[in-house]
């Protein structure tokens, strides 16, 4: 806080009257080892002779700082940064009218940082800036040689269930940003696919400005990726095995875990290679034990079912980006990014189907047969993208970009049923075939202007396209001729095109202590869904404006207020439009709106920062409402079938608080805990019905570590997410406890670990969560029990230090169809 002091001081103290007072020294101040840019380093000016204090300004998101409107003299400059050493820069002559460019200024970590460095996995979990959370993915050392989705569930703002769906503050709808590109896919599956090895820091931004797309009510996650050398050679290689499963729950067959990836950059003058690859064979053992009763007036039918729910998913990808500096004012960068992704889903369930008089209860008839499902769900991709840098003369830049995704989605459901005293008895037998391309192209150009000492004006457009296609073929085995008959009822073909323009303008700036940024962004949408079924399409076109503001007050001695604005959307996906009945489970018949709206939804938020020696601490207080909120919702088709559909339910809101504190409590011993509890309610109609729901719900996250030894250390942590309130039930709680086991190798270049994930040691009911829905004539519920005490070796090997962000190109539009 000692270096705020001068530059705040020189906001109150004007410029001494001087001739000629427009000479201007500049430039970048950066971290001297890892050679990033430090944004709000303080920069201050003094006469040589006196020490007189001149001016001062802080430096902004890309290190620069200038000062304008000095006179001919002899000056030094008194430059800090929060945690790292102060640096004086003696001797700075200048003469009238001179634009003197200082370069790069690094700044030394001072020595507490240092004692939190990567080499003993101890560097700060968490710090706050004016509009985002930023976290270390290395401090979670049970989500190493995992997912993304394994770093996130430590975060005190999300939580996963037991479906591996991610939520923030409680709602589904965000969206995911890898090394600040926009990826417009499903959150959930893309996080599942992205390495946790090269994740170096995860962005939470709640209340996001309007230079950010505004998809997405509860916000956007911005992932870096692991960082690469200033010049030379950086490698690191990554692999892990899984040890037996504890318990297989009968499974057909044994789960399976192993898989690698690595990240290699070289960097020579002007240019910038980078290559990665990755394979992971991530099987998931399991069952479920359900419950089902449909009230069809005078007939009243149950059928509970009891079987195996496994995964099998296998994923491989080839990742590659070159970048070249034509001169300091030019520079271009290409990537690519291909690769495959497949889940194999298994449900091999035991159905006892009675039914029974609805006023009597005497017994109609029984039927007890085996379901045999196999889901299989694929995607094969190839993604390129060329990014174009111009920087101007007065520091302003402009960056053009375009990507162009392919992507083959699908799969077939194969779903037999057969007598379970003898399972070559074929009762019968149905395959769900889909296959759907789908191309995104998108183009944006952002430029950036700085505006006095310490303003900043972006300005920029972008155009997105999305076509999407599908076709859906439902056939059934003739038992009698074994010919496949095409179902003409639960078959179709459809075709999704999407064109979004948008520009947005913003400003942001300090003033004494109070950071501010404010923003407009307009929106223009034109959605058109085509099915074979239907001559006439289904059109929307709309006009958005989407407002944003951010405020950040320092109100010294360590203490930060902060308030962000922000208003979002949450566009449909093709299968929550899809308007023709799907049938992939012998229990549910799924069926989409093409008529539904997209969410729009108010964010507001007012938190408080607090700093101190040996740690932090952070409280937001959270308001959401969300209009036209989407639900998936369930009515009855049959008595032994539920249809399954989206609907725009009405109006939900959400006021809730979360915490966090990252303290080290000793030299041996850190706490991270986080936390997030709110208040759900949604008020509207389903099926022509009221809905009025209400509920508390909250979830906390706990990580602490043990540095046993030098290069020897201990991890736990505890995921815990409570009951969770839905539109027509709700999900139980889930509990998922792990620990690591962290040894330092080869002198910091090495790590061996080994990690016991979902501990459950027979007693504490880890990884499984039951869901109920009820609603007219029907009652629902499943318990889904999913594999536990889990052991995976891990080895990392790392060449040279990281220094510099790896950017990949990533999928735009195709995850969020997976």
């Amino acid at each position: 806080m000692r270096h705020l002091v001068p530059v705040v001081l020189a906001f109150l103290v004007p410029l001494p009257e001087l001739h000629a007072q427009t000479a201007v020294i500049e430039g970048k101040i950066v971290d001297q080892s890892e050679k990033q840019p430090l944004e709000f380093a303080t920069v201050a000016l003094h006469r040589s002779a006196d020490s007189t204090l001149v001016g001062g300004v802080v430096s902004d998101a890309d290190g620069h700082f200038r000062l304008e409107k000095l006179s001919a003299g002899r000056y030094y400059l008194a430059i800090g940064f929060l945690g790292y050493d102060s640096r004086k820069v003696a001797g700075v002559n200048l003469a009238a009218d001179q634009q003197l460019n200082l370069g790069t200024v690094p700044l030394s970590a001072g020595q507490q940082l240092l004692d939190e460095l990567i080499v003993r996995g101890e560097k700060a979990t968490s710090y706050h800036k004016i509009d985002k959370q930023v976290y270390n993915a290395a401090r979670f050392g049970s989500s190493q040689g995992g997912t993304a989705t394994d770093v996130l569930r430590n975060l005190p703002s999300v939580a996963v269930n037991g479906e591996g769906e991610v939520t923030v503050r409680g709602s589904g709808g965000f969206t995911v940003l890898i090394d600040g590109k926009p990826v417009q896919s499903d959150a959930t599956t893309i996080l599942s696919q992205l390495p946790a090895n090269s994740i170096e820091n995860v962005e939470v931004i709640t209340a996001p400005s309007s230079k950010y797309d505004p998809d997405g009510k509860a916000g956007i996650l911005n992932i870096t990726t692991k960082k690469g050398t200033t010049n030379g050679l950086y490698l690191v290689t990554n692999a892990q095995v899984g040890l037996p499963s504890v318990e297989t729950y009968g499974n057909a067959a044994r789960p399976r875990r192993f898989g690698g990836d690595f990240t290699a950059n070289y960097r020579k003058d002007r240019w910038d290679l980078s290559l990665g690859a990755n394979y992971k064979r991530d099987d998931i053992a399991g069952y479920r034990d359900g419950e089902a009763e449909t009230d069809g007036g005078s007939v009243r039918t149950t059928f509970p079912s009891l079987g195996e729910r496994s995964y099998r998913n296998y994923t491989y990808a080839l990742r590659a980006t070159a970048a070249y500096q034509i001169n300091p004012r030019h520079s271009v960068a290409a990537g690519f990014y291909g690769g495959k992704r497949t889940q194999y889903r298994r449900a091999d369930l035991l159905y006892r189907q009675r039914r029974a008089d609805a006023g009597t209860g005497a017994p109609i008839d029984a039927l007890d047969f085996f379901n045999k499902n196999l889901r299989e769900r694929k995607s094969d991709f190839a993604i390129a993208n060329l990014d174009y840098t111009r920087r101007f003369a007065d520091r302003s830049t402009l960056t053009l970009s375009g990507l162009y995704e392919k992507t083959q989605l699908g799969g077939p459901t194969d779903n037999r049923n057969v007598k379970p005293a003898d399972e070559s008895q074929l009762i019968n037998r149905s395959l769900m075939e889909e296959d759907n391309p789908l191309d995104g192209f998108r183009f944006k150009a952002d430029y950036v202007r700085p505006v006095g000492k310490q303003g900043r004006l972006e300005a920029g457009y972008q155009y997105r396209y999305l076509l999407h296609r599908g076709e859906f073929r439902y056939l059934e085995l003739d038992l009698g001729t074994g010919a496949w008959l095409v179902r003409p009822d639960l078959s179709n073909a459809i075709r999704l095109t999407r064109h979004i323009h948008s520009g947005y303008g913003q400003y942001a700036d300090r003033v004494g202590k109070l950071n501010y940024s404010a923003g407009l962004r307009l929106e223009y949408t034109d959605r058109v869904l085509n099915d074979a079924s239907t001559p006439a399409p289904y059109v929307f076109e709309r006009w958005n404006l989407f407002p944003s503001v951010n405020l950040l007050y320092d109100l010294g001695r360590s203490y930060q207020l902060k308030a962000g604005y922000s208003r979002r959307i949450t566009h449909t996906t093709t299968n929550e439009m899809n308007p023709f009945p799907a049938r992939r489970h012998s229990e549910v018949l799924e069926v989409g709106d093409p008529t539904l709206l997209p969410e729009y939804t108010d964010a507001a938020e007012l938190g408080g920062i607090k700093s101190f020696g040996n740690g932090s601490l952070f409280a937001n207080f959270y308001h959401r409402g969300t209009r036209h909120v989407i639900n998936r919702v369930n009515s009855v088709y049959s008595d032994t079938i539920l249809n399954r559909t989206y609907t725009n339910a009405g109006q939900a809101t959400a006021w809730g608080l979360e915490l966090g504190t990252d303290l080290k409590l000793t030299k041996w011993w850190n706490w991270y805990a986080g936390g997030n509890a709110y208040r759900y309610a949604i008020e509207g109609a389903v099926f022509n019905r009221e809905v009025n729901r209400r509920g508390f719900n909250y979830s906390f996250n706990v990580n602490t570590t043990f540095r046993l030894r030098p290069t020897l250390s201990l991890q736990g942590s505890v995921n815990y997410l409570s009951r969770t309130v839905t539109a027509q039930g709700e999900d139980s709680r889930l509990l998922l406890p792990a620990a690591t086991l962290r040894k330092i190798l080869l002198d910091g270049r090495a790590s061996l670990s080994l990690q016991w994930a979902n501990i459950d040691l027979g007693w504490l009911g880890s990884n499984q969560q039951r869901i109920a829905t009820r609603g007219d004539g029907f009652y629902s519920s499943t318990n889904y029990i999913q594999e536990v005490d889990i052991f995976r070796i891990n080895f990392s090997y790392q060449l040279n230090k990281l220094a510099r962000k790896v950017k990949f190109t990533e999928s735009e539009f195709g995850e969020k169809e997976f």
